[in-house]
């Protein structure tokens, strides 16, 4: 059985690779926007909704 955190996860990190994509190739930003994109979608947005999801659990 695949875990609330992990399904969180997951749809962050392929949001982040089409938005990634999304960027290089259809707008004219430079690859630290892309890069920049990448770390925030994939990364630090699992987080901060992982620990909402856990501290709103705990009420």
């Amino acid at each position: 059985m695949v875990s609330r955190e992990n399904r969180v996860i997951v749809g962050f990190v392929l949001a982040a690779m089409v938005l990634g994509f999304g960027v290089t190739e259809l707008t004219a930003l430079p690859s630290e926007a892309s890069l920049g994109i990448l770390l925030v979608v994939g990364v630090v947005a699992p987080i901060l909704v992982n620990n909402y999801l856990d501290a709103a659990g705990s009420d």
